[in-house]
Order: structure tokens, then sequence, then C-alpha cells
């Protein structure tokens, strides 16, 4: 095959044949189902055709809501051209690795026949070896939406499997890519013709409105795409089975009569017949979408919510706060947040719905803290009513923690809580207690005083920081800050940044015999093991610290762009919170994102203290390209400390 000079390929011919035998526009759509693809495909043919037809005076005119047309003035001029041009340059074939997996998804998923292999390497100009390694990764994919591709010999090989994960797969793989709304249909959907689209939009929004059924514009976009979906498989003659008990679970959902309704105005307006099985699958769809508001009365809300998910909830908040010391239990609407996007959750998980979050990147990023205690609930889901959710579900979780520390910080500041350690006695103990409140008000909350030799008895559950009056030699959960029994100036001056949370300076976290420059790895399990096996020979951490970061990466890939992986345990084991940190000569792909600059995260045992700062001064450092660019350029540990302090 000449790689040089592409060859117009059959479907090219195929639409100026099928534009000559038609007297009026005809639909991209039309055109898409006669040639087995979709109509962006046929769109972008279409461009490429009327660049080649200037030359003998023919064009394929575009109108708006009715399709294209071919415009000739000399019909035998068209048939020397296709005749005449076997050759034409393509530059819409893809060339790229992610480019031909995305044309062999679209072009297995909108053929249900069989399809040559050799078909497909010649239309895309690979050798069958080059193919097979597109397919290695196509199949990787559809193992998500438990599908698969069935190769017989003679005929090709098709997609096959259950038809509801192949039309969750259409709507996710190649329609929800982008994170656009129907303003723009065009961009967002080609699967109907706009005109089509809008019919479902509107017919769907009415009906909405009409149960009073508030959504999120990105749970609407997925409910009209799964809705156009339908009436085109359908109109193909595939169609959703299910078994006769689910069916009659379904029918009983309040849903089911607003998915009814939907459907019946979009019968009438499409000429497309739904039976009670595709009625039924819009009922799900309509049970998995995410509510735009809880602004809801408690008695609506205790109607939405059973004791189940309140149960996972509660258990979901204790957990977290246990862990992380966040108070969020003492936020009111939370419980409510979390069981309100809980509900469409667990219907998702239960008929295998995938959801995008495009804002999860994002979330990972800015809000890495709430992602971890997001994280948290997951686990609690997965004990509590063995399920299981992925990194959006995740992330929308995260989302509700994160607005939950906002409007915590909002309503009421929180107020950093102390211990007086004082070995002077109860008179200088007072003392102090009294010249912090006088100096400090209301910024500080004093939860009592201990003598040295009784602080290994006193609880510090709550508490977020020690001041002492005397060095305390043991290692502590919490930070420990030393002052005169006077209060000096000086003490003032460290006290408030203390109580600012300023006292959390990246600083406190270094430790320069866990500070690893310049090192050659090609993979982030090696980096992993290098600094988990460096803790382990110093006996900072047991032999299972290692199986606990590496199943943490399991859970959700710690890299976030800018050359930066955060990798963490499961279950904190060190004595104290510190960084352990490495840098890379080149950047290594960590799972999805090219990584050089490695934070492992050792987070005390007994971790009292606040971690929202840590984490805040930390993404300050790291979510700055310049910043990273100039850590790696360091050569010993002074200078990446030097260079930390001065960027502070």
């Amino acid at each position: 095959m000449n790689r040089g000079r592409i060859s117009m390929d059959i479907r090219l011919q195929k639409i100026i044949k099928k534009l000559l035998e038609v007297k009026e526009p005809i639909t991209s759509s039309e055109l898409a189902a006669s040639l087995l693809v979709s109509s962006k495909t046929v769109r972008n043919d279409i461009k490429v055709l009327n660049q080649q037809l200037k030359v003998i005076d023919a064009r394929i005119e575009s109108y708006r809501g009715k399709g294209y047309q071919l415009f000739t003035e000399n019909n035998k001029g068209i048939q020397e051209f296709l005749e005449n041009h076997s050759d034409i340059k393509r530059e819409d074939i893809p060339s790229k690795h992610e480019e031909r997996v995305r044309f062999l998804m679209e072009r297995l998923l909108f053929n249900s026949d069989y399809i040559k292999v050799e078909d497909l390497a010649d239309t895309l100009y690979i050798s069958r070896s080059t193919l097979q390694n597109e397919l290695k990764t196509i199949r990787e994919i559809l193992k998500k939406y438990h599908l698969n591709i069935e190769q017989k010999p003679h005929y090709g090989i098709r997609v096959i499997g259950n038809e509801a994960q192949i039309r969750f797969c259409i709507s996710e793989y190649i329609f929800n890519q982008k994170s656009t709304f129907a303003g723009n249909s065009e961009d967002w959907l080609q699967i109907l013709p706009n005109e089509e689209l809008k019919t479902i939009q509107d017919i769907t929004l009415a009906k909405l409105r009409e149960h009073k059924t508030m959504i999120s514009d990105i749970s609407l976009q997925n409910l009209i795409t799964h809705i156009a979906i339908a009436c085109k498989r359908i109109r193909e003659d595939y169609s959703i089975q299910m078994v006769q008990d689910e069916m009659l679970e379904l029918e009983k959902q309040e849903k089911y009569k607003v998915a009814t309704e939907i459907v019946r105005d979009i019968e009438s307006s499409l000429k497309v017949k739904f039976s009670k099985y595709e009625v039924a699958y819009v009922t799900i769809h309509l049970q998995g979408t995410k509510l735009a508001n809880s602004n809801l009365k408690n008695e609506e809300v205790t109607s939405l919510i059973n004791d189940e998910i309140t149960d996972v909830v509660t258990e979901m908040i204790k957990r977290i706060d246990d862990k992380f010391n966040l108070h969020i239990h003492q936020d009111e609407d939370l419980p409510v947040e979390l069981s309100l996007h809980l509900k469409p959750a667990i219907n998702r998980y239960k008929y295998n719905m995938n959801i995008r979050n495009p804002m999860l990147e994002d979330i990972k990023a800015k809000y890495p803290l709430s992602f971890e205690a997001a994280l948290i609930g997951k686990e609690v889901l997965s004990e509590k009513l063995n399920i299981k959710i992925d990194e959006n579900e995740v992330g929308y979780l995260a989302l509700h923690i994160e607005v939950a520390q906002e409007r915590q910080k909002k309503n009421t500041e929180y107020v950093p809580r102390c211990l007086i350690v004082c070995a002077s006695g109860l008179g200088s103990a007072q003392l102090l207690k009294y010249k912090l409140q006088t100096t400090f008000g209301d910024q500080l909350i004093i939860m009592g005083t201990t003598e040295y030799h009784n602080l290994s008895n006193q609880s510090l559950h709550n508490i977020d920081f020690i001041i002492s009056t005397i060095p305390i030699r043991e290692e502590m959960p919490i930070p420990v800050k030393t002052v005169s029994t006077i209060l000096s100036d000086t003490d003032l001056i460290n006290l408030e940044k203390v109580i600012s949370q300023e006292n959390f300076t990246v600083e406190t976290y270094l430790r320069e015999e866990y500070t690893f420059l310049n090192k050659d790895f090609q993979h982030h399990e090696e980096v992993i093991k290098f600094i988990c096996n460096k803790l382990t020979e110093a006996d900072e951490v047991d032999d299972t610290y290692l199986d606990s970061v590496l199943k943490r990466e399991n859970y959700s890939p710690t890299s976030f762009g800018n050359l930066v992986a955060i990798p963490h345990p499961l279950d904190p084991q060190t004595d104290d919170t510190f960084w352990s940190i490495i840098t890379l000569k080149k950047p290594i792909l960590w799972i999805d994102k090219p990584v050089q600059f490695v934070v492992l995260l050792n987070i005390a045992k007994n971790n009292q203290a606040n971690l929202k700062p840590m984490y805040t001064s930390l993404m300050q450092l790291l979510d700055d390209r310049n910043k990273v660019t100039g850590f790696l350029q360091c050569k010993t540990f002074d200078q990446l400390k030097s260079l930390i302090k001065n960027m502070e």
C-alpha cells in the first residue's frame, strides 16, 4: 500500500453517490446511518470533499435543520471526478494513538455488523500489527463497560455485550468527553439532527419542571444524551431487555411516571416507539440524576432519604473527623447534602452507570485533603452497602466536604484549642492562662492546664497544640510551643502565628535524611519502594507501609499535574508528621501524568492536629509550575530548604 499518497476511501465516494441520488437535502444523521459512522465523521468528510470539488465548480451546501445538497452544473463532471480522483489527500485521517483509538471506538460502537480487520487497517493506513495494538487499548476501555470484542474468522470484529452497557459506553466515551452543554449542540452531540435534539431537550425540561424535579446541567445533558442514543438504537432495532423482577421494581418508582410522560411526548414528536423496558431505562437515568441543590424542607429530605443512607453518612462524617480532625460533624447541612448525593449515586451503581465529573482533576489538585476525606467515605460505602464508587463520585463527595469546611470558616470561624503544661504549680499555670486569655481573647480556647508528669494521662482529643513552660522531649502527636511563664514579646509573636495557623510552616515537615535529589528512576512504583524502604530501614515504619502506600495509589493516582505527585499511606504509621521528598533527573509517567517532584506524606499515627494548614501550605508550593521548576534545580537539601522558606 502506498502510504505517501492516500487513496479516497469508499465512504467519500458513497457520500457523493448518495447526494447524487437524492433531490432534496439529506441530513448528516441519515448519511451517517447509511455509512455506519457518526454525524461528526460525515461533516468532516464533507469538508474534505468541498475542497476537492472546487476544481469542477461543484459544491455541497449545508442547510440548517435540513441537511446537505450537492450542486453542480455537470453531472458528467462529477462522474469523471470520481473516476479520475482515485487519490485524494486526507488531513483528517487519525495519525496518533489516541486519535486512532477514538476513531476505532466510534466505528465499532456505531457499527453493529462485523468489520474486517484489514478494512480498518486500510482505512487508517496502518499495518495489522499496529491495529492490533490499538485494539488492545480498546479492549481495556470496553472492559470498564463490561463489553468485549468478538472476532469471527472471515467476518471480522464487532462489539458485543449488554445493550444498556453499549449505550452507556457510547454516551460516556463518545459524547461526554467534553463538558459542554446544549447551548452548542453541534459540539455537544451529533447522534441525532439538531431539531430532534432540541425537541428531546424541550420535552424533558418541561416534564422535569412540571414534576418539580431540579437537576444539574451536567445531569440534564447526560439524560438527554441517553434518550437521544435510545432513539437512535431503537430505530436500528436494538432495544433494552430487563428481567421481570427488575422491571416490576422500576414500575413502582415515582420517576417511572415522569419517564412515561417524557417518552409519550417524544414518541409523538419523533415517531419512535419505546417499549416498556425503554421507559424503565429512562427511569434508571432519572433516578441517577444529581439534584441541582438541596434547598429542601426537613420533611422533604426525610421522605427522600432512608435510614440506611443516614447511617452511612453518619459513619462517614465520624471517621473523617476521627482521622483528619476537620470538625465537619458540627456542620448541619453536610449530612443532608451527602445523603441527597448518595441516593442517586447508589442507583447509578446498581445499574452500572458511570457519571462524569468534569472538575475531577481540579478537585484533586486544589482540595487534596477533602479528596482524601472523601476516600474514607468511599470505604464506608463499600463496607456498609457493598457499593464501590469510582474517582468521579469520590470527587463529588470531596466537593461537599470542602464546602462544609468553607461554611465552617465563614459562619463560625474555627478557634484553635490548646492545653497548658506548667511545672511551676497551679499559680503560675493560672497566671499563664489569664495572660493568654487577656492577649488573645476569643481567638484561643484553653481546654485546661496540667503538670508535666500528668501529661501522659491527658486526652489530647480535639486539642490542636500544647503550650508548655518547659521543654517536652517526648514525641507528641500534636505541635508543642515552649514559652516562658511571663510570656515575652517573642513568645507572643510565635503564639500569634500558631493561633492564626501560620505556625504550620513547610520547614516543620522537612527532613534532610529523607530528602533525595536528582535520582534516576523509570517507574512510579520504583520511587515509592525506594522511599518506603528508607523509612523501613530507619524503623520509622514497619513492613506493611509500602503496601499501604501502593494500595492508596491504586485507589486513585496522586499525580495531579505540574510534574508533582503526593503519595501517602492509607493508614498512618509514623510518630510525627513529616515529608519524604524525592526529585528525579527526568519526568516519568506516574500512571497517567508526568512527574518529577515527589512528596511522600507521612502522617503521625496518633495525630490529633488539624491537617488542613499543612495541606494548604503544601499546595501553595506545588500548584505553581515555576516554583516546582525551582525545586527541581536544587542540588542540596540546604538549597531546597532555603528556597522553600523564601517562597513561603
